[in-house]
């Protein structure tokens, strides 16, 4: 993993694109932050780009790494109840092997209108097709999450991209009903269209030439309307009760 995360960070340094799409996205995420100065942490920080923009987070994952500050289990966190201001998560839901202890865990710590923000891939018509012809992530629509599950050790790279799908799109209800309690959901936003996709991601060769980056930044926008049917993430928000 750590081999992998080393290649990304390389290619973060030398990908514009990539610069250029994440740089909006981690604006959006810290503009609906909690504000009042208490914690962020990002789990699942990966190659660590986002503090760049955000210094003062915790940046986390399972596995150590130098460029991070801490290591732990999603599903275990090491802070104390109700001392969290906001947990940043970007393409990590989708990898998590109990998404329902995760989010009651997620309750435990966060402190009162404290939020979750999550940035996740998003199945709808066009990236379906798309997701299954170039990613190697599976989208599993018909698994269950609600019920309990036994522990397991899980290889942290496995995942089913349909998991934020499940949960906050075609069972949200189910969830909402889980946890009346403790979140009520702010947001549940879909974006992304052909920039990030076009843009080879972070395995593949970019198919936009850098001086050609504004002009498919105005198309993204102006095909926002057909989000329903292109998006290739979903951006969503839950604030603790």
């Amino acid at each position: 993993m750590d081999d992998v995360l080393k290649r990304h960070k390389n290619t973060w340094n030398e990908k514009k694109i990539l610069r250029v799409i994440y740089a909006d996205w981690y604006k959006k995420i810290i503009s609906d932050l909690k504000q009042g100065g208490g914690k962020t942490v990002e789990l699942g920080s990966g190659s660590g780009n986002f503090k760049e923009f955000k210094p003062d987070i915790i940046s986390s994952d399972v596995d150590p790494c130098e460029w991070l500050d801490m290591c732990f289990d999603a599903h275990k966190m090491p802070f104390e109840n109700g001392t969290i201001s906001n947990i940043v998560m970007i393409d990590v839901l989708h990898h998590l092997s109990d998404p329902i202890r995760f989010f009651e865990e997620c309750a435990r710590v966060l402190e009162k209108n404290g939020r979750v923000v999550m940035l996740e891939p998003f199945p709808s018509f066009f990236s379906s097709i798309i997701y299954r012809i170039f990613h190697p992530e599976p989208f599993l629509k018909n698994v269950e999450y609600f019920e309990k599950k036994e522990e397991k050790n899980k290889d942290p790279w496995d995942s089913n991209q349909a998991i934020p799908w499940i949960l906050f799109f075609k069972n949200i209800e189910k969830w909402e009903k889980k946890f009346e309690n403790e979140f009520k959901v702010m947001r549940r936003e879909k974006l992304s269209f052909i920039l990030y996709p076009l843009s080879g991601g972070f395995e593949n060769k970019s198919m936009i030439p850098e001086f050609l980056i504004p002009v498919f930044q105005c198309i993204e926008t102006f095909l926002t309307p057909f989000k329903s049917l292109l998006a290739f993430r979903c951006y969503i928000i839950i604030e603790r009760k």
